[in-house]
């Protein structure tokens, strides 16, 4: 676990941002798009996706396929998703007209050995935007900056967040909570000296 943990670690320290206050309806939009996850409900998906992602995808009826084809790959593989973990205490940054906030997660997976577990590191990013209602989503770390800046123009520059290519880990079933605490845990404790160094920089 020691290599996944430290890489999760120099992502983060990479980081640096300007922080605003908190939006609950984004927390209960988050809560949404992971339990999405975790169902398998495709069209709840669709709707929580940030729509210059769908259209860049092909619109609606195109993005549905391919969102049932990704599903459908990952189960051939005897994989599922069996919950999806955020770190919350995150801060919204808002840039002209746009709001937008990064939230480390993890994805937890059941795999064909019953006695193991399968740990995913990934970004989840979420945009909210006046023309559009509510908190939307994508994959930010499966986006190159090349694609970030095609979807997004007006936040060219200024999303810094950093992504990794981390391998996901398999640990025994009595490993796996013990696991998530201390990665979260060093999440946590990495976000915080961020956020302080920060603060001392302002």
């Amino acid at each position: 676990m020691k290599p996944f943990l430290l890489i999760v670690i120099a992502i983060i320290f990479n980081f640096t941002a300007s922080y605003a206050q908190k939006d609950p309806e984004l927390r209960a939009a988050l809560s949404k798009i992971s339990a999405t996850s975790t169902l398998n409900n495709t069209l709840a998906t669709l709707n929580l996706t940030s729509p210059r992602l769908i259209k860049a995808m092909g619109g609606k009826e195109n993005a549905l396929k391919l969102f049932k084809k990704s599903i459908a790959a990952i189960h051939k593989d005897n994989v599922k998703i069996d919950s999806v973990i955020n770190y919350t205490d995150r801060e919204i940054t808002k840039v002209k007209n746009m709001e937008y906030c990064f939230f480390p997660q993890l994805i937890i997976f059941g795999i064909p050995d019953s006695t193991k577990k399968m740990i995913s590191y990934s970004t989840l990013m979420a945009i909210k935007e006046p023309a559009i209602k509510g908190w939307t989503f994508l994959d930010y770390s499966g986006l190159s900056n090349e694609k970030l800046s095609f979807l997004f123009p007006e936040l060219a520059g200024e999303l810094d967040f950093p992504r990794g290519d981390i391998k996901p880990m398999v640990i025994p079933n009595e490993e796996v909570n013990s696991s998530i605490d201390l990665i979260m845990k060093t999440i946590d404790e990495s976000m915080k000296k961020m956020k302080s160094v920060a603060a001392k920089a302002m």
